[in-house]
């Protein structure tokens, strides 16, 4: 019998935690990306599954679709993770998804590869917090499913049709 809680973590969802039996779990990423921190010496994990670079709404809907946004939805995951009592200095930061599930033609700065222009806004974001991506698995062009321990901040992925590995 496992102890395990799984935590689904939908998009434009922000999750931290220092419970141990948590495993926050993205079964389906695509262009989306999971944003993950993770304090070894305290043991507090952040994920955010961010699905768009940037948002250019008032105030009025940020609150509502923040998690959707790496521009809205890095700050609000940081200040959870330090309310909770996560160091930067002692912390890992990675990032997982951001493939490109369609072929537009135009070459990587097409704007339509949303999960390149993911990858690149979030980690913007993150530099501009004081943070740099210590790990990325992002790219490609198949989806993946997640799993952020909690325990160990150990991350899983299985690409669709794939075999699970660490990040």
């Amino acid at each position: 019998m496992s102890l395990q809680q799984t935590q689904l973590v939908d998009m434009g969802e922000i999750h931290v935690s220092t419970n141990k039996m948590v495993v926050f779990t993205i079964p389906n990423l695509g262009t989306g990306v999971a944003l993950t921190i993770y304090d070894y010496l305290h043991q507090v994990a952040g994920i955010a599954h961010i699905v768009l670079p940037e948002s250019a709404l008032s105030e009025a809907y940020a609150d509502e679709l923040s998690g959707k946004f790496a521009n809205l939805a890095i700050p609000i995951l940081v200040e959870q993770f330090t309310k909770l009592g996560g160091q930067k200095r002692d912390s890992v930061v990675r990032m997982v998804g951001g493939a490109q599930l369609f072929n537009f033609g135009g070459g990587g700065g097409n704007i339509l590869n949303i999960g390149a222009r993911n990858a690149t806004a979030i980690r913007a974001g993150m530099s501009k917090q004081g943070f740099v991506i210590q790990k990325a698995d992002t790219g490609g062009n198949k989806g993946k499913s997640v799993r952020f321990m909690v325990a160990t901040g150990e991350i899983f992925i299985c690409p669709i049709g794939g075999k699970d590995y660490l990040l």
